[in-house]
């Protein structure tokens, strides 16, 4: 509180006090006067604030925008500004950022983002139009490990980017016919640096993982035999906390897999692991922020150690009502996560499966998280967009972008943000008035 504001209290206080001037002369800059702390009755009790209402949605259409890239859109796409220069990234194994531009539109151009520990001959192979380091070549991990940003943050005192990133286990098994699946892996969920402006990263590790699992074709599912992944962080109103949205696909027990929420000091943000390999990254279980960060057996193959430590200790915010490890189970995943400045709420996007092994688009919804004290999903019956009128057809990777006059970004929206299915967009959101009572 500045000096003024305390001033203003320290009066309001001796005027609720019935006391003369003489008795409120505490120091300058002082919360409370002596005279006011030992006379005064106690405060009044803060009023409840009033049960959040999810506001009317509406879809309306927008001017057809894709953002192209070499690589396309397969995950969540990071963007922030740098005074009026707006930045986005892409991300297919790897991360690629745009120059700068007004908005969406105009920031394209992706260059090829490096983290620092990226082998030397890693590279873009211009003829065959991808990586020098596919993961179709040959049956060992690459190496150079895969990485998907899939969300970042611009800290305003230091300009420092921190980005969360997918990271896929290898190696990766790819499994003939009858499987005819593409590749099954174990995802994690790391954080990394950068001070000029996302071209260039340094790993700070592995935040979020549930361990190793093993992967052989005998799965049922597509994709993921267990882990977490496909990360989405927003920063709160007073900048204290980063909340990270995820999925977990790991184990048998639906009611501990689904969409999970965490969060990070950010002030912690540069230095996320403690000393005994921890991370500070603390997820929300049992009614508190204290599910550890890193659970499971730490993988030999990701070249990090933690304390071991049993899975499970989360509380999802929207588990599936059958195993992610069903060929016939699943449900949300892929959560785009945005502070929304209209609401005084975050708004939650979510992909939605019909099963595990085909691992389709059934559908995009949406909910609200009001209050990360008590994080709840209202409505707890996620809102189907493709069913409202002028909804889309469902696709992978929905996406809010909040409005450049405002500058929104993909963690930072308002009354008015562009919907995103992948790399396109030809509506926007409108959030209204609060909805009636049903």
């Amino acid at each position: 509180m500045t000096r003024g504001g305390r001033r203003a209290l320290a009066a309001a206080a001796c005027a609720l006090a019935a006391l003369p001037p003489a008795a409120c002369t505490g120091a300058p800059g002082d919360a409370s006067p002596p005279a006011v702390a030992a006379q005064s009755a106690a405060p009044a009790t803060k009023p409840a604030a009033a049960p959040f209402v999810p506001p009317t949605l509406t879809l309306r259409p927008a001017p057809a925008l894709r953002i192209e890239s070499p690589v396309g859109s397969d995950c969540n796409r990071p963007s922030w500004w740098v005074g009026d220069t707006f930045y986005q990234m892409v991300s297919n194994q790897h991360a690629w950022r745009s120059r700068g531009g007004a908005d969406a539109r105009s920031a394209g151009d992706f260059q090829l983002a490096r983290f620092a520990d990226d082998a030397p001959s890693f590279g873009w192979d211009a003829r065959r139009r991808w990586y020098v380091h596919d993961i179709n070549a040959a049956d060992r991990p690459t190496a150079t490990p895969m990485r998907w940003m899939e969300s970042v943050y611009r800290r305003p005192d230091t300009g420092v980017l921190y980005g969360l990133y997918h990271l896929e286990e290898g190696p990766y098994v790819r499994c003939p016919a009858p499987f005819e699946r593409p590749y099954l892996s174990v995802p994690h969920i790391g954080l990394a640096e950068s001070t000029d402006g996302g071209l260039h990263w340094r790993n700070l590790g592995l935040v979020l993982s549930d361990g190793t699992f093993p992967v052989t074709c005998a799965s049922p599912v597509r994709f993921f035999t267990g882990g977490v992944g496909d990360p989405s962080m927003a920063v709160d109103a007073e900048g204290r906390y980063a909340y990270i949205a995820f999925t977990s696909y790991s184990g048998d027990d639906p009611s501990r897999q689904g969409i999970q929420l965490a969060r990070i000091a950010v002030a912690d943000l540069g230095s996320p692991l403690r000393a005994d390999g921890t991370s500070k990254v603390l997820r929300w279980y049992g009614g508190r922020w204290a599910g550890p960060g890193l659970q499971g057996e730490s993988p030999a193959r990701v070249g990090q150690r933690w304390p071991a430590t049993p899975v499970g200790q989360a509380t999802p915010l929207l588990p599936p009502a059958r195993s992610w490890q069903r060929p016939d189970g699943g449900g949300y995943w892929g959560p785009s996560l945005s502070w929304n400045t209209h609401l005084g709420a975050f708004v939650l996007l979510l992909n939605n499966v019909s099963g595990a092994r085909e691992f389709d688009a059934e559908g995009n919804y949406i909910t609200y998280v009001p209050d990360m004290a008590d994080p709840r999903p209202v409505p707890a019956a996620p809102i189907k967009l493709n069913a409202l009128p002028g909804g889309p057809e469902p696709r992978w990777y929905v996406q809010a972008l909040g409005d450049p006059r405002e500058r929104g970004t993909s963690a930072r929206t308002g009354q008015d943000a562009r919907l995103f299915l992948g790399d396109r967009s030809d509506r926007l959101l409108h959030f209204g008035p609060a909805a009636p009572p049903r």
